[in-house]
């Protein structure tokens, strides 16, 4: 189990709800109070009286704050990109590849995933950037969507990033996002990085002939 999932089950343990304790033995009736006559004036005021803003106020922040996703962030060439980890399998080693004759020059081969024979796409060849170099850093990123499984070849894995919808902007108006391109969904600035957010569903849909 990983760390984060740990923490989630520890969280989950602490929100879970505690047994009531026993009900104590009741006590005898107490004698009935007279009741007293609420004032028209008075019984009005209450049914009109509106709810307190507070609620609504911090409704549209609750709103807000669930409006995220965590994305890996990732490093092709000089550029900081990002992949949302729901699309994420697993991130692994470089393994032996075999070619595939006749597939597009960004597949740079095959390997086999504990059974399983997955393609892997040199992601700065597929978006237009030079070749991923062979080192201690690089990684295959493993995406899987409805039974389509593909692997990234990328320069370096950096960390998790909580990436709020409020925070990105839209491909089609950010000025440092590639003009056109449906494999960017949009930029996020993080750390005074500009990150392009990759599209994974897109991603999965490179061609390999």
């Amino acid at each position: 189990m990983s760390a984060e999932a740990a923490i989630d089950d520890y969280v989950g343990l602490l929100l879970a709800p505690q047994p009531a304790p026993p009900t104590p033995p009741a006590a005898a009736p107490a004698p009935p109070a007279t009741a007293r006559p609420v004032p028209p004036a008075a019984a009005a005021a209450a049914v009109d009286a509106p709810e307190s803003p507070a609620g609504d106020a911090a409704a549209p922040r609750r709103r807000a704050a669930e409006r995220s996703a965590r994305w890996l962030r990732l490093r092709c060439g000089g550029q900081v990109y990002a992949l949302e980890l729901l699309k994420i399998r697993e991130v692994v080693r470089p393994a032996p590849l075999l070619p595939l004759r006749g597939a597009d020059p960004a597949v740079a081969g095959l390997i086999n995933l504990r059974g399983q024979v997955v393609p892997v796409v040199d992601l700065g060849l597929h978006l237009g950037e030079a070749a991923v170099a062979d080192t201690p850093a690089t990684r295959v990123i493993v995406l899987e969507a409805g039974g389509d499984v593909l692997g990234l070849r990328v320069d370096s894995i950096d960390d998790v990033a909580e990436i709020g919808d409020d925070r990105i902007e839209p491909a089609h108006t950010a000025r440092l996002a590639p003009v056109g391109d449906p494999r960017v969904r949009g930029i996020a600035r993080v750390g005074g990085e500009v990150i392009l957010l990759l599209d994974a569903a897109r991603l999965l849909e490179a061609p390999l002939h």
